[in-house]
């Protein structure tokens, strides 16, 4: 989102650009899920309130402004919402002064306003956001259905705060391709258009004031962890993107009023909407993100974060190790570059900074879908960071590559999709005993490094893959059963091997000094059994989350259980996969 470099100024009345005689007041917030922006604006005929948010606190500090407004000069109080999601109105849910439609009349797009009516849990986000809702009185519904039938007729209403408002209905231009619009005047000066923008919900509009336009959550309508909600409709949003590209293209809005965060000038608003649309553009037949689906991306995103920072905490402690080595050789200015392709500080920040959120979230009953979107933040930003193929060249791939499908698996699934599982027909003995060489053997071999030494470039990247990797069986005594007949079987390689991998890491970690794996056929299925020996202190300090190895075994392909035997010591791991015949 664009920073903007807008002249408005949040908690200032301030003249409202293009709209004479009209003052705006903005109260602008940090982005959070919890409440809203709010915009007040001032006219010689109304007091109007664009979204008052979801706290009390902020919805009493606007009303001690509203109040002020209304000793200078007493005229009618609106309150008028862009969608009804309770981070933008449950704020006034209990507080006298919105309460009643003789002190503050509350505006809301029809569908919304319906939904507010009936205290529907599931279209306000309520639900998502554990929050309760009651029923609430709507005293205008905005783009009705019957005045949407009878376009460019001015009908005239009185309310019980003493408004009278001039409605006029306009169809949408398949020419232009602006959205239809209600313009709503207050009196007989003050003029809104509300610009039907459904998507990010049903009941989604853009108010335009002057040349100021007020989008609510429609930038924020294609992003990870709002992507999905209730009401949420991808061809609606498009279509909604589409019409306020073509307000924007016609000129005269200079400053976008966002339901969150800064204000955006138009022409940066204009660039930011094509970036989103195309963003939209790959969000077909993405999962609905209720309660249930934010309970499972919550736990999800402990159990990746968990293994996420295992694995960085890893790969840092190598490439340090590897720049060590290195500057003991006089490598100092190569020894340099490694420190530089894992900002190990940032790194630790942006994990710790999950694990005290997660913490927080535990002991105080936090909401699911605010665990899950902080894990959504902390993936992105490790993206952005995780130079994954120079790493690879340097320390172990297998735990680069599993980093990376860690993040981009987590992001996959919080954008609304099914992680991807790409089940082929492979050779299981052969994948097993690949997977098993690789985490036997040195990386580089000394024949390996021999060849090399007349050809400095490549002797240096085998002399840094040497350092940087210690296969994981090096001290391990490990025994597989010998199988000389194919055995095909239908699974997800990559997820498959990662699954191997972490349980005998998980092994080596509680203590393990010998493993043995055994495959047998029980058709319609085989199972794979990892069994090692552990300590029953290491166990109980060491052992992985089975959940998250259960949800990787089922991106793999197959199932998993582990079993314990105290008297011999051991613990042991089967994964059953399908044959394939």
């Amino acid at each position: 989102m664009p920073a903007g470099n807008t002249p408005l100024v949040s908690h200032e009345w301030q003249p409202l650009p293009g709209a004479a005689g009209a003052q705006v007041y903005p109260l602008i917030r940090k982005i959070d899920t919890i409440s809203s922006n709010s915009y007040l604006i001032q006219t010689p005929d109304a007091i109007l309130l664009i979204d008052p948010g979801g706290i009390p606190e902020q919805a009493e500090q606007l009303m001690q402004v509203v109040t002020e407004c209304r000793h200078e000069k007493e005229r009618p109080f609106f309150v008028i919402l862009t969608h009804a999601h309770i981070d933008h109105f449950s704020g006034i849910q209990n507080i006298p002064a919105f309460a009643y439609t003789d002190a503050a009349v509350l505006m809301v797009q029809d569908a919304g306003a319906s939904a507010l009516e009936r205290g529907d849990s599931g279209m306000t986000q309520a639900d998502l956001m554990g929050s309760a809702i009651s029923p609430m009185r709507v005293g205008h519904h905005i783009l009705t259905a019957d005045r949407r039938d009878h376009p460019g007729m001015p009908v005239e209403v009185c309310l019980p705060n003493g408004g009278l408002l001039t409605i006029t209905v306009f169809p949408a231009d398949p020419i232009s391709m602006l959205p239809d619009r209600e313009t709503i005047v207050f009196g007989h000066e003050t003029s809104i258009d509300c610009y039907n923008t459904p998507g990010h919900s049903p009941d989604s509009i853009c108010i335009q004031i002057g040349s100021l336009l007020f989008i609510g959550d429609l930038f924020f309508a294609a992003n990870p962890g709002i992507a999905g909600i209730v009401g949420w409709s991808q061809e609606d949003l498009i279509h909604s993107f589409e019409g306020i590209g073509a307000l924007l293209s016609a000129g005269g809005i200079t400053t976008i009023g966002p339901g969150h965060g800064r204000l955006i000038p138009a022409e940066d608003a204009a660039k930011t909407l094509a970036v989103i649309k195309r963003d939209a553009l790959a969000l077909a037949n993405i999962a609905e993100l209720n309660r249930d689906r934010a309970v499972q991306a919550a736990a999800y995103a402990e159990d990746s974060m968990e293994e996420v920072n295992e694995l960085f905490t890893i790969m840092a402690g190598r490439l340090y190790y590897v720049s060590f080595v290195l500057d003991e050789l006089g490598e100092s200015e190569i020894a340099k570059e490694m420190d530089a392709l894992i900002n190990g500080d940032t790194i630790d920040e942006l994990l710790d900074a999950f694990r005290l959120f997660a913490e927080e979230h535990h002991r105080g009953g936090g909401v699911s879908i605010h665990l899950a979107l902080k894990a959504g933040q902390v993936v992105a930003k490790l993206q952005r960071i995780f130079n994954k193929d120079e790493l690879a060249h340097i320390i172990d791939p297998t735990l680069v590559n599993r980093a990376a499908r860690l993040l981009s698996d987590y992001t996959t699934m919080f954008r609304g999709f099914t992680p991807p599982k790409e089940i082929t027909v492979v050779n299981l003995p052969t994948i097993i005993e690949t997977l098993i060489a690789g985490l036997s053997v040195p990386a580089c071999s000394d024949d390996d490094m021999m060849s090399s030494v007349d050809d400095e470039k490549a002797f240096a990247r085998m002399l840094l893959a040497r350092i940087g990797t210690r296969p994981l069986l090096e001290d391990v005594e490990f025994t597989m059963q010998e199988i000389c007949d194919p055995l095909a079987v239908a699974i997800d390689r990559d997820h498959f091997t990662d699954l191997l991998t972490y349980i005998m890491e998980d092994l080596v970690g509680t203590g393990s000094d010998t493993i043995s794996l055994y495959i047998a056929r029980n058709d319609p299925d085989v199972s794979v059994t990892i069994a090692g020996n552990v300590s029953s202190a290491e166990d109980d300090g060491g052992r992985k989350n089975l959940r998250f190895l259960s949800g990787l075994s089922l991106r793999a392909g197959g199932s998993l259980s582990c079993t314990r035997d105290e008297t011999a010591g051991m613990r042991s791991y089967t994964i059953t996969v399908t044959s394939v015949i």
